[in-house]
């Protein structure tokens, strides 16, 4: 029994040695698989893919060809506040609503001075719309040419992207004299203290149109200019944020002019219409704090016009970390309309004058890739005279208004705005 007992002892340990080399092979096995995946990985971060400041790209390892992936989400809950006329409208109404899911990829090929983009958005109706589609190309003595789809180079707020806004949405007067996305092609140049952008395009406001739109200006001239008076870089003016840890002042001034005539366009050849658009702007940028001002107006000549108009716009903006996270704002912007202008009872249209106030907190500290804003926006005038069956271009406001006003025949309408948003 005793030489039964030590067989059994003899045999366990055997076995119990046999496993604990083949987990011990295993393990070696696994940990070499780890450091050759990880060889692998610092081999592929070595030929340009990974991540870094611009975001997520596969590259090759000269640098010369990148693809880059980038996004953003923001989701929004809206309270409007109207006087109820008389049981007519309603004087409350809110809901959730995602207003902007973006989608993009950016980058070179071939050459790192031969750049592209291509960028579009998910409505808040779901519906996807091409933003950007152009490429372009820069010599080493400063100059470059985009050809494409791109933002119409006119005010600075536009070419702010939403997600590096100072509020939950941009001024109400930018919806009106904003040039939008436009097809063509724009010489740029950069130095140190001066760039600009001159073009011939489609006209304001032409995306995703083919060459044969009405919708098309026959032709459009810009050209804008920015000088940066202070500031180390350029980058620093992507947004209108300035952070506590700025390091220095910033100034950036900058002025913009557009011309553009229609009518023949598509084989209208009814309504010949001239516009001029111009506008003076300053941002400012300190250690934690910021501002920013502008001045647009805009001159148009048409055929069925007896008189030309001339109609102007105004914005006033700043704000201050009281924390390194958390940031209040405020905003003043007015549009002010040319006397010709009529609203649908045929009746002058008066100037149109809105308050901003509010407050951002950083979730990632600085940074605008997880945020928190909610503001207030208040209609000094009746948002409703700004009416859309008047054929004047005038922005108005109903259930798809991105400024979360309905219109109302009186003043004093206001609505309260939330907004998480996301960037990657």
């Amino acid at each position: 029994m005793t030489k039964i007992k030590n067989l059994v002892v003899v045999a366990g340990l055997a076995i119990g040695a046999s496993a604990f080399g083949q987990t011990a092979d295993s393990s070696r096995a696994y940990a070499a698989e780890l450091v050759s995946d990880a060889g692998a990985r610092v081999s592929l971060l070595d030929g340009g893919s990974g991540y870094d400041k611009g975001g997520f790209m596969i590259g090759s390892a000269d640098g010369n060809n990148s693809l880059y992936v980038f996004g953003s989400a923001q989701i929004r809950y809206y309270a409007d506040f109207r006087d109820d006329n008389n049981g007519a409208i309603e004087n409350f109404t809110h809901g959730f609503e995602n207003r902007l899911t973006r989608l993009g990829v950016k980058g070179s090929v071939w050459d790192k001075a031969f750049t592209y983009q291509v960028r579009g958005e998910f409505g808040a109706e779901g519906a996807f719309s091409l933003e950007t589609a152009y490429a372009g190309y820069s010599w080493d003595n400063g100059f470059g040419i985009l050809v494409g789809q791109l933002k119409h180079p006119l005010l600075r707020e536009s070419m702010i992207d939403n997600e590096y806004q100072l509020a939950v949405e941009r001024s109400v007067s930018e919806s009106f004299f904003s040039g939008g996305y436009t097809q063509g092609l724009q010489f740029t140049y950069a130095s140190d203290a001066f760039r600009m952008w001159t073009g011939f395009t489609d006209g304001a406001n032409t995306a995703n149109t083919n060459f044969g739109s009405a919708a098309e200006a026959d032709y459009c001239l810009n050209f804008r200019g920015e000088f940066k008076a202070m500031g180390a870089d350029w980058g620093r003016f992507d947004d209108f944020t300035s952070w506590k840890s700025s390091e220095d002042m910033g100034i950036l001034i900058g002025a913009a002019i557009s011309w553009q005539d229609t009518g023949e366009t598509g084989g209208t050849n009814v309504d010949n219409v001239q516009s001029l658009t111009y506008t003076v702007d300053a941002q400012f940028e300190g250690q934690g704090w910021n501002a920013f001002a502008s001045v647009v107006g805009v001159h148009g000549d048409s055929d069925v016009q007896t008189e030309s108009t001339d109609d102007f716009g105004v914005v006033l903006q700043a704000g201050i970390f009281v924390t390194d996270q958390v940031e209040l704002f405020g905003r003043w912007d007015s549009i002010f309309w040319d006397s010709a202008r009529v609203d649908s009872n045929g009746d002058g249209l008066k100037d149109a004058h809105f308050a901003t106030a509010g407050v951002n907190y950083y979730l990632s500290p600085e940074s605008h890739a997880a945020k928190i804003s909610a503001d207030v926006i208040y209609a000094f005038e009746a948002t409703q005279d700004i009416d859309p069956t008047v054929d004047n271009n005038l922005p108005f406001f109903d259930g798809s208004s991105n400024y979360g006003l309905l219109g109302q025949p009186d003043d004093g309408e206001f609505a309260i705005r939330t907004q998480l948003q996301v960037v990657f």
